[in-house]
């Protein structure tokens, strides 16, 4: 059980009505927001991160030891395959001048630097399950005195590898770019209990749901936004259930309930 406060929340994603892929209309304020330097070695995964961290959160003034959780299934694949398709159409050798911190989990890094973190820096792929695993290691960071702020981001912005990928799973459940961030605090406000035992329901279908209600986006993103903005609504005694299942019964289940309201937050709240 861990014990938090939930500052802020917000979604950039694609509309459910329009075509799976990247984002066609990216935040028209993106290049002001996150500047121009060295954009030649970021995708628009790295960028919209960079873009959340600092466009919905207060700036922070000097460094902080705040941990950064980035839970992708794709993270920064159109990168890569960009390096590989540039070598081979170039007749380069691979190497890191042409990305730096080439992995595909180098959008962590380029947030840590840019919002000057020096707590944990995570990046995580869990499928499915992303969405709850994200949340529990940065309460995890909370509990353990490792940090006293975390901040998640949770989603995937799809290049046409990674889209391609993504349709090679049986499941029926759509692929639209999107990315949210949230910004939990150490507090009282909320109480989070975690349950990773194995779904006992063999009809049950893959993917997340808030409540009863199932999501049908494969991108954690959506869901995790829908969940947070619930509890944020929360009446005192109250509580939102957010569950995401993958293949072989995986599954992780995260049950958030209001214990009191936080005054100096109350209204606070953006999304």
């Amino acid at each position: 059980m861990f014990e938090f406060s939930l500052r802020r929340v917000a979604l950039c994603g694609q509309q459910p009505e329009e075509e799976p892929g990247e984002l066609a209309d990216p935040p028209s304020d993106l290049a002001a927001v996150i500047g121009a330097t060295g954009d030649q070695f970021r995708d628009s995964f790295t960028r919209l991160c960079l873009y959340l961290a600092h466009s919905h959160d207060d700036a922070p003034q000097a460094r902080t030891d705040d941990t950064v959780v980035i839970g992708t299934e794709y993270g920064n694949t159109e990168a890569l395959a960009r390096l590989q398709l540039d070598a081979e159409s170039e007749g380069r050798m691979l190497s890191a001048k042409r990305f730096p911190n080439a992995t595909s989990s180098s959008a962590s890094a380029f947030v840590n630097i840019g919002i000057g973190a020096t707590g944990r820096n995570l990046t995580l792929n869990a499928g499915l399950l992303t969405p709850v695993i994200a949340i529990w290691q940065a309460l995890f960071a909370l509990a353990s005195g490792r940090s006293s702020t975390s901040k998640v981001l949770v989603g995937d912005v799809y290049s046409a590898e990674a889209l391609l990928d993504a349709r090679r799973e049986s499941h029926d459940l759509r692929c639209r770019s999107g990315l949210t961030h949230a910004t939990f605090v150490r507090g009282g406000e909320f109480r989070a209990e975690f349950d990773f035992t194995a779904d006992r329901d063999p009809a049950a279908a893959p993917g997340g749901q808030v409540g009863p209600h199932r999501s049908r986006d494969r991108n954690g993103a959506f869901v995790t936004a829908e969940f947070l903005h619930l509890a944020q609504t929360l009446e005192v005694g109250e509580r939102a259930v957010l569950t995401c299942r993958g293949p072989l019964a995986r599954r992780g289940a995260l049950t958030v309930t209001r214990q009191h309201v936080d005054a100096a937050r109350n209204g606070g709240h953006g999304g």
